[in-house]
C-alpha cells in the first residue's frame, strides 16, 4: 500500500481490516485509508466501496467486502500477496467470492516458505499443510518455470 500511495491518491484506496483489530496495530500512514468507528474497524457502504480503485484486505477479511455486496467480477485483478504463508481455505475466501474467468489473479510468495500451522488432522491428511503458493508451484503448468506463468523478482 505504501508503494501505491506514491502513484495513486490515498482517496482512491481503502484498507479493510478485521473488525476488532487493534487500532494501534495499523501504521499511522495507512490509518487514513481505513474506516474506524470506535471501537472497531468497518467498511463503507457498497456504493462507496465500488468507487475505490484499489482495496486491500487480508484473505479472511475479504469476506467483509463480499458481505457488503461486492461480487465476483468487481475486481479486474486480485493479488494474493505472500500466498506462501496462506493455506488454501484462506485464499479460497477471496477467490471464490471475487474471481471470475476475466479476473487476473497474481499469486506471490517464496518457494519453500511454510504455511501457518494447520491444526485439524483431517486437513493435514488431505494435504492442506502446504501453502496455496507451494501447491501451485508444484503443479504441472508452473513446474516448467514458463516466463508466461512464473516471474522471479530480485529484492
Amino acid at each position: 500500500m505504501r508503494s501505491l500511495l506514491k502513484v495513486i491518491p490515498e482517496s482512491d484506496m481503502f484498507r479493510a481490516n478485521a473488525a476488532f483489530r487493534e487500532k494501534h496495530e495499523v501504521p499511522d500512514d495507512i490509518l487514513p485509508s481505513c474506516l474506524y468507528k470506535e471501537p472497531y474497524f468497518s467498511c463503507p457502504p457498497t456504493e462507496e466501496l465500488r468507487e475505490f480503485r484499489v482495496i486491500f484486505s487480508t484473505y479472511m477479511s475479504s469476506f467483509r467486502l463480499h458481505d457488503k455486496g461486492l461480487t465476483a467480477g468487481h475486481f479486474s485483478h486480485i493479488f494474493l500477496v505472500d500466498a506462501s504463508s496462506a493455506i488454501e481455505p484462506e485464499t479460497a475466501v477471496a477467490l471464490t467470492n471475487f474471481a471470475e474467468k476475466s479476473t487476473t489473479v497474481i499469486v506471490t510468495g517464496q518457494p519453500g516458505d511454510n504455511s501457518r500451522w494447520v491444526r485439524a488432522d483431517m486437513a493435514r491428511q488431505k494435504g492442506l499443510k502446504i501453502s496455496y503458493f507451494e501447491r501451485l508451484f508444484k503443479s504441472r503448468p508452473y513446474r516448467s518455470l514458463n516466463p508466461m506463468l512464473i516471474t522471479h523478482l530480485d529484492q
